[in-house]
């Protein structure tokens, strides 16, 4: 773990040099534009920042964010066609969006826990203008982050490796703690994983967890159809999902359940096809190449 977390800062604090250097370039037009050069598994924020920004530029978006627009505007970065794709990470994030909305309306004063955010804006989509944010990014994530999404009153931030827990210690316990991991724990060993969910169910007691996984047969997909994000994801995606390890999570001490997340109703062919997915045995719909989304309930303390 050691290791992993080093070779991450490592790859975080060039960044930042290469970014201090010329951190703003003026363009005729007038507009200032940041600079930006991520790689490895930092750069994948950008991947799903351009994302959300071409899924709420359609005529009819499933995922209003004029956040993300905004921020693509503003960086000085190639994105490619975001638009592959879009559809169907914008559901993954309207999933997300609505299981937090849930949480919300059962803990309206509840905390959200957004574990390796990036440049997600998820905060305004949701926000009931009384939840608690806490935001928790490797140092030079949290610092571009911050130039383009200062925190608010309602929001914190913390600087480290989600895989050291001292994120934890921010948090009471005896207030409903929602976590969330977006597109993150692919990139995580399974031992890391199984540790990170058993701390958070003996810290969390009664709290939740909602995370996407990746599929083996997405792995196989990614792979045969190669581009320039797909290929860098399959070499840096670590673990994979399936019916048994679905099991194996289920066993972790503190684990009260797990149960996949059904996409928001919405029109469209994406939404229904996941819709559809969603009520297929669990056998089937983890051999197939989507990304199912898990939400964990943790045993509340006795």
């Amino acid at each position: 773990m050691r290791t992993y977390v080093h070779s991450l800062r490592t790859t975080c604090k060039s960044v930042v040099a290469r970014a201090s250097d010329h951190p703003f370039e003026i363009y005729h037009s007038g507009v200032e534009r940041i600079a930006v050069e991520l790689s490895g598994i930092p750069e994948t924020l950008l991947w799903n920042l351009g994302r959300r920004a071409a899924a709420a530029r359609t005529r009819r978006p499933l995922l209003k964010d004029p956040r993300a627009v905004e921020i693509v505007d503003r960086l000085d970065y190639d994105f490619g066609d975001a638009s592959r794709g879009a559809g169907w990470h914008a559901v993954r994030v309207a999933t997300f969006d609505a299981a937090i909305r849930r949480f919300l309306a059962r803990h309206p004063s509840g905390t959200v826990v957004a574990l390796g955010e990036g440049l997600e804006t998820q905060f305004w989509r949701v926000d009931n203008g009384r939840m608690r944010w806490l935001s928790v990014d490797l140092p030079a994530a949290l610092e571009l982050r911050h130039r383009l999404l200062p925190d608010g009153l309602r929001q914190r931030s913390h600087a480290g490796s989600v895989l050291e827990m001292d994120w934890l210690d921010q948090l009471d316990p005896a207030n409903p703690v929602l976590v969330t991991a977006q597109g993150l724990f692919v990139y995580f060993q399974r031992g890391q994983v199984h540790e990170l969910i058993a701390a958070m169910a003996q810290r969390l007691p009664g709290a939740a967890l909602i995370f996407d996984v990746v599929p083996e047969k997405m792995r196989e997909m990614v792979r045969r159809f190669p581009d320039r994000e797909s290929t860098q994801a399959g070499r840096l995606w670590s673990w994979v999902f399936n019916s048994e390890e679905r099991t194996a999570i289920s066993t972790i001490p503190g684990v009260a359940s797990v149960h996949d997340l059904t996409p928001p109703l919405a029109f469209g062919v994406v939404p229904g096809v996941l819709g559809a997915v969603r009520r297929l045995p669990r056998q089937v719909r983890y051999s197939l190449p989507v990304l199912p989304i898990l939400e964990i309930t943790f045993r509340a303390a006795d």
